[in-house]
């Protein structure tokens, strides 16, 4: 007779060893935060180019409750894009250092031994080309000539990077240029007074301003003083009370209740 415990036995070996346990290991590479942004609607039916999805609940409500794993892939892709930026900040300070320098070394060249020689040179002098001495300085004026003219375009090129170079570090320091209450204004008065810097028109704004903040607030206090005032002076029962003397009453119930709370209040 067939011993079917055996037979049962072994088939449950045979079904264990098919069985491929799953471990985290064995799933699929998780996507980087570059794939994520080359998803297409190909791959999701959400990420169009255009999307602008509204009417879903918050993000913060969700990270309450999807499961622990989804948390951790949203965290290692805060991460990613953490090291990116930070990696990106890195190498836009290193540009614009060598750019610094760059521009920097131009400027000393430009404004070294050589452009003050020619600065020191009268382009404008007449010489006896006749006499021996004049006609070496009439040399030397036409060659600081020809230098100044071979220079000029280099450095105005220096003088404009040296300039943007300034402009992008005052943009960074005072980011309140990219709001209206700012932008609109500085860019009324630039073209109004050519003659003006954006720095200039800037804080030239900036001042009127915050002039105008400060005197909103002023207002907004001496609403806020005058309300209270006016709260003060009103008794528990919606009495006016002078500032001295006896409160005046809107009828006799409040009367009544003012002079018994005095009365109570004697007693304890």
């Amino acid at each position: 007779m067939l011993d079917t415990t055996e037979t049962v036995a072994d088939d449950t070996s045979v079904q264990t060893e098919n069985v491929q346990t799953e471990t985290p290991d064995s799933y699929e590479s998780d996507l980087t935060i570059d794939e994520i942004i080359n998803l297409t609607e190909s791959d999701f039916a959400e990420f169009k180019d255009d999307a602008q999805h509204k009417g879903m609940k918050p993000l913060a409500h969700w990270m309450q409750h999807v499961p622990e794993d989804v948390r951790k892939h949203i965290a290692n892709l805060r991460a990613d894009y953490s090291r990116k930026t930070q990696t990106l900040a890195n190498e836009r300070k290193e540009i614009e250092r060598l750019r610094a320098e760059l521009t920097n070394t131009k400027s000393g060249v430009l404004e070294g031994p050589l452009a003050k020689m020619v600065k020191d040179v009268d382009t404008s002098a007449e010489y006896d080309l006749f006499d021996p001495e004049g006609m070496k300085s009439e040399i030397k004026r036409q060659a600081t000539l020809m230098l100044q003219e071979m220079l000029k375009p280099a450095q105005e090129q220096v003088q404009a990077e040296q300039r943007k170079m300034a402009l992008e570090r005052f943009k960074a320091e005072n980011p309140e240029l990219t709001q209206d209450e700012y932008r609109k204004p500085i860019l009324q008065m630039l073209q109004e007074r050519p003659e003006l810097k954006l720095e200039d028109a800037f804080y030239i704004v900036k001042a009127k301003v915050d002039s105008e903040k400060l005197k909103v607030e002023r207002q907004r206090l001496s609403e806020q003083k005058s309300a209270h005032k006016a709260t003060a002076q009103k008794s528990a029962g919606g009495s006016t009370v002078t500032p001295k003397g006896t409160p005046k009453f809107n009828n006799a119930y409040d009367a009544y209740l003012y002079h018994k709370r005095i009365a109570d209040n004697a007693k304890r």
